[in-house]
């Protein structure tokens, strides 16, 4: 989880007090299949058993490296503690 409350609209411009210190995972040299080569920021990808993806602004996709940002968590990951 991105905050370490339900709902973060009752702190107001205090946000930033509440974001989760392990919400952030790097994964460096992870490899990922042919197909997103012709990948763009802003596409979406289900990474299995993980959950939906989007690719990030700041990647650097002629160069190959992919920052992906998980927008929704499936219910078998929060098992496993991914």
């Amino acid at each position: 989880m991105l905050f370490t409350i339900a709902n973060i609209n009752e702190v107001g411009d205090k946000w930033k007090e509440y974001l989760n210190p392990t919400s952030l995972v790097v994964k460096n040299n992870s490899k990922i299949w042919n197909l997103h080569k012709n990948a763009k920021v802003g596409d979406k990808f289900q990474f299995e058993r993980a959950g939906y993806f989007v690719i990030d602004d700041e990647s650097d996709l002629a160069n190959g490296k992919f920052i992906f940002n998980r927008i929704v968590e499936l219910k078998e990951s929060k098992e496993k503690g991914q």
